[in-house]
Parts: C-alpha cells; sequence; structure tokens
C-alpha cells in the first residue's frame, strides 16, 4: 500500500515538473502513448478517457495530471499479467 502511494506521489510529481498542473489534449495523447486524434475520439465517445475538464473554447479541453495518473493506474490494474 505504501509503494502504491509513492508511486502515485511519483507519477503526479513527474507530470506536474514536465506539463503542469492542466494537460493539453495534445500532451495528455502523448503521455498515455496514443494520438491525439484517438484520444479525441475517446473523449466524444465517453469511455476509455481520462476525466477532463472543458475550457472556454468549443475545442479547449484541459486534462488534471491526477485524472491522468488515476486513469493509468487503471488501465495498469486490468492488464493480463503472465509469467514465464
Amino acid at each position: 500500500m505504501n509503494n502504491e502511494k509513492e508511486l502515485i506521489l511519483t507519477m503526479i510529481q513527474t507530470l506536474i515538473t514536465k506539463y503542469g498542473l492542466l494537460l493539453t489534449s495534445t500532451q495528455t495523447a502523448e503521455v498515455l502513448g496514443i494520438s491525439t486524434r484517438t484520444l479525441d475520439e475517446r473523449r466524444k465517445a465517453g469511455c476509455d478517457c481520462p476525466k477532463y475538464i472543458e475550457g472556454n473554447g468549443k475545442k479547449s479541453f484541459m486534462f488534471p495530471v491526477q485524472n491522468i495518473v488515476e486513469y493509468q493506474l487503471k488501465k495498469s490494474q486490468q492488464c493480463v499479467k503472465t509469467l514465464f
């Protein structure tokens, strides 16, 4: 449990250091290793996407660092583990 908290804090701090508290769609896609188009399609479909904040503009979306880390951890828990 303690290691998980340390991991979360490290992930959050790393993203904040590189991008700040809020990431653009382009930055979020880069962090997730997907294209901005894929992120956009997932956001529009309302699934498999970190929670985001809508800005003033029609195409303005910001992704809080905490939501991205939460999403990444959730996805990693869904991975299949294999033993060799």
